[in-house]
């Protein structure tokens, strides 16, 4: 009886933990629209003038703000994986900005990003290189 009652308990508790663990799987349509990019690899965004990056799935475009510059590239989607992509090489303006190290590693994640997974919040979504390591994160306008 303590057996089955250990195992009752267990159960529910492994199932929580790997439901925890998985992350939920992101349809590249989801993209569509315009998002705050908060952080790149792990790190904060702040400044006076906030990234912003803004998807048309329709037209496979992508254009946006580096927080100094203006920005726009393709992507291309993986037919076999509804949540991978790759982008292609972003062409920029080159004006020059205090700090533009951030604005730097945002475009260097560009060539980088292979798909996209959920993230912490509802309405936040997280761009992954092929290893899953997050390289941006942004939250929908």
């Amino acid at each position: 009886m303590k057996q089955l009652f250990f195992y009752a308990l267990m159960i529910p508790f492994f199932t929580g933990m790997i439901s925890c663990s998985t992350s939920k799987s992101v349809d590249i349509q989801s993209l569509n629209g315009k998002w705050t990019i908060v952080e790149v690899e792990g790190n904060k965004v702040s400044g006076e003038k906030m990234p912003f990056i803004v998807f048309n799935m329709a037209d496979l475009k992508v254009n946006g703000n580096g927080g100094c510059n203006m920005f726009h590239t393709s992507i291309i989607p993986n037919e076999k994986d509804k949540s991978a992509f790759t982008m292609k090489p972003a062409a920029a303006t080159m004006m020059a900005c205090p700090n533009m190290n951030m604005e730097s590693s945002i475009f260097k994640t560009f060539e980088l990003i292979s798909g996209v997974k959920a993230g912490a919040a509802e309405n936040e979504i997280q761009l992954v290189d092929a290893n899953g390591k997050v390289l941006l994160t942004l939250l929908k306008n």
